[in-house]
C-alpha cells in the first residue's frame, strides 16, 4: 500500500486531498448523501496530478465499494443505511488513505 506520507504532493494536489477528508466528514455528519459523495470523490480523484498510480488504485478500490452500494440500493429501489458494514468500511479505509 502506498502512503501519502512518502510522495511529494504539490499544492493544487494538498487542496484536493483536503476536500476530500472534507467530503467524508460532510457524509459522516449527515450534511451530503452517499451519491454527493460518490460522485465528489470520482472528481477530485480524477484531477490528482502528483500521487501515484498504486494510492489512487487503492482510494478507487474502496471508493468502488460505495458506488456498488448506492448502485445496488438504487437499482432495489431500496433506502440506503449509513450504518451499513460496507458503507461503514470503505469510508474507515478512504481515511486511513488520505492520513498523511
Amino acid at each position: 500500500m502506498s502512503s501519502l506520507s512518502d510522495m511529494t504532493l504539490n499544492e493544487y494536489d494538498q487542496r484536493q486531498l483536503s476536500l476530500m477528508e472534507e467530503m467524508l466528514c460532510s457524509y459522516s455528519s449527515g450534511k451530503i448523501t452517499l451519491k454527493q459523495l460518490i460522485d465528489n470523490l470520482e472528481g477530485l480523484l480524477f484531477f490528482l496530478q502528483s500521487v501515484d498510480v498504486e494510492w489512487k488504485n487503492d482510494f478507487h478500490e474502496h471508493w468502488f465499494v460505495l458506488e456498488q452500494v448506492y448502485a445496488v440500493a438504487l437499482f432495489r429501489n431500496e433506502s440506503i443505511d449509513p450504518d451499513d458494514p460496507d458503507i461503514q468500511e470503505s469510508l474507515k479505509q478512504l481515511r486511513r488513505l488520505l492520513k498523511y
